[in-house]
């Protein structure tokens, strides 16, 4: 993994703020940006449960650990002066069993900016370095899951050329127990087509 270079967002428009590779030391740092981030999925009125601020960062935290540890994957953090005011966490992970996605699995996993800090680029430079990231390790793929009232986060990777590709749906069991499926829908649907959405 090659090290991932400072760079003065001034050529992005944004003067004193750098980009830097992200390291173990710099975890406790991303608390305050991933609970605004759990914040702004709430107040969206995400369909999915959010987790509670309290439960959610010690399982995010050692994921992050996990992550920054493995070798492969990697985060960068944008910084204005010592204050980090916006990450990005990118997995790389085996081959997929399903989606042909060349040599590696690639997610971007996280990527959040302060609120204070939003609007004015900062989470474009970061996305912009991840890019750089990726072409320099030569994996040309990246996947990314945005939450479906999102809509601005869907404008803002659907700019950079990506579309959807697959749908995550989610339901509590049996909340649709009294209404009954169409005999068309009935016989349409199978479990063996269901499991990769092709129902």
């Amino acid at each position: 993994m090659p090290q991932v270079p400072n760079e003065r967002a001034a050529a992005t428009g944004i003067p004193g703020v750098t980009i830097a590779r992200l390291s173990s030391q710099h975890i406790d740092l991303v608390e305050p940006l991933w609970r605004s981030l759990l914040d702004h999925i709430r107040d969206l009125g995400s369909v999915v449960p959010v987790v509670p601020h309290s439960e959610s960062w010690p399982r995010y935290r050692a994921q992050c650990e996990e992550l920054l540890g493995d070798g492969e994957s990697f985060g960068l953090g944008a910084f204005r002066g010592g204050e980090l005011i916006g990450y990005a966490t990118v997995r790389i992970a085996p081959p997929d069993p399903v989606w042909a996605m060349g040599p590696h699995y690639v997610e971007l996993a996280a990527l959040s900016v302060a609120p204070g800090e939003r609007e004015r680029g900062v989470g474009t430079a970061l996305f912009d370095a991840v890019e750089r990231v990726l072409a320099t390790l030569g994996l040309e793929e990246l996947v990314i899951g945005v939450d479906s009232v999102n809509e601005r986060a869907r404008r803002f990777y659907e700019r950079r050329g990506f579309t959807i590709g697959y749908h995550l749906m989610h339901s509590r069991l049996g909340a649709s127990a009294g209404a009954a499926a169409s005999p068309a829908a009935a016989a349409d649907e199978s479990p063996e087509t269901a499991a990769h959405g092709d129902a």
